[in-house]
């Protein structure tokens, strides 16, 4: 009996040994043993996650060119940016800015906006309802409309100054005209409208009687007037000479026949220009925006023009006035002998003279937009009724 019990307690202290030992294995090596296995899992996350990484670069460089220099880049615009904001700053510090609206319904709108001003229109299609633009000149912000959609009474009157560009050179334009100067004479009126100014596409004969009765000067409320052609009413002070200036392509016109003339132009020395109905065309102007000297006829034509009492040297006395480099010629039987003057010019002479009538041409525009920008200035904030 006592050996069966000494048996029995032998046999549950080696079994409670047994346990013990189990426990401190599981205890002590257990856990060393699981830890490579996370590791491992680790490991294989940050695998899987750096080829992500890798895929979506891969992908992106995929897609678009990768630029070394791309944060050069941004840094030197941000630069730029930040330098042209301070010397706007300093430039404009102490004015007070100026808002004017351009109303284009003529044509020659295009060339004050487009090539004057340098200004681009949004939509960019010619054949669009409205078309738009903005510009500032010194502390002068322009904002320019034009377009069959341009209607009186159908757009926003949100500006004081209007300058208004009007066609007045035959008698169904004049009707038009006059629509609008009604239309503008309400607004002045009723106060909605404190300031205007036309740019005027007068008659080629100079005949512009109809437009006298709405200038300020006569009890109208027109206080400055533009006009083309060289108009006996040109004296500086409230009446100023503007250029006829390009010729607006025609919609039935082809890509094809534009780049046919303007190629022309480029590979001419000379563009002749006889005389129309006025001596002033649009080829002057155009063979100017290619480098081709202009061979003007420099007669007076028949009506109303020249003799002005400010300039006498009519006709083109703007253009003159401004230093124009052109061949001037009274009677086309002098042709021959400027071409044969041509013929005694090296290639060298020739590109010289490109170049400076370009140059010319460059600079007469600058000009223009900063008498035009400082009369507007000077008429306008003089009699602001405050």
């Amino acid at each position: 009996m006592r050996l069966t019990r000494k048996r029995l307690c032998s046999f549950l202290i080696a079994l409670y040994c047994l346990f013990s030992l189990y426990a401190a294995y599981h205890v002590f090596f257990g856990r060393r043993r699981r830890t490579p296995a996370a590791s491992l899992r680790g490991l294989r996350k940050g695998a899987a996650a750096a080829r992500e990484r890798r895929g979506r670069e891969q992908s992106t460089l995929g897609s678009e060119e990768w630029n070394p220099w791309e944060g050069d880049e941004k840094n030197e615009q941000q630069h730029r940016f930040k330098t042209g904001l301070q010397i706007l700053n300093k430039s404009t510090k102490g004015k007070t800015d100026f808002h004017v609206q351009i109303w284009g319904k003529a044509a020659i709108g295009l060339y004050l906006w487009e090539h004057i001003f340098e200004g681009s229109l949004d939509p960019t299609d010619v054949t669009a309802q409205w078309r738009e633009g903005s510009s500032v000149v010194g502390r002068t912000h322009y904002s320019f409309i034009t377009g069959p959609a341009v209607v009186p009474g159908y757009f926003p009157i949100d500006v004081n100054n209007v300058v208004l560009i009007l066609n007045g050179r035959e008698k169904a334009k004049i009707f038009y005209a006059t629509q609008w100067l009604l239309y503008a004479q309400n607004l002045v009126q009723t106060q909605k409208l404190q300031h205007l100014a036309v740019v005027l596409l007068g008659n080629e004969q100079c005949n512009n009687e109809w437009i006298n009765q709405f200038l300020k000067r006569n009890g109208g409320f027109v206080e400055l007037l533009f006009i083309i052609y060289d108009s006996p009413w040109v004296n500086d002070v409230d009446i100023f000479q503007w250029p006829l200036g390009v010729a607006t392509w025609q919609p039935q016109e082809t890509n094809e026949s534009l780049k046919n003339y303007q190629d022309a132009l480029l590979q001419s020395d000379l563009t002749l220009c006889p005389v129309g109905v006025n001596t002033e065309c649009y080829r002057i102007y155009e063979a100017c925006s290619y480098g081709s000297i202009p061979v003007v006829e420099d007669i007076m034509t028949a009506g109303s023009c020249g003799n002005t009492s400010v300039y006498r040297n009519a006709p083109l006395q703007l253009l003159k006035s401004m230093g124009a480099p052109f061949i001037f010629i009274k009677n086309w039987n002098e042709l021959p002998a400027v071409l044969e003057r041509e013929k005694t010019l090296i290639l060298q002479e020739k590109i010289q003279r490109r170049k400076m009538l370009l140059h010319w041409y460059q600079h007469f525009k600058t000009e223009l937009k900063m008498r035009f920008t400082n009369i507007l200035e000077s008429s306008f904030l003089m009699n602001n009724k405050g």
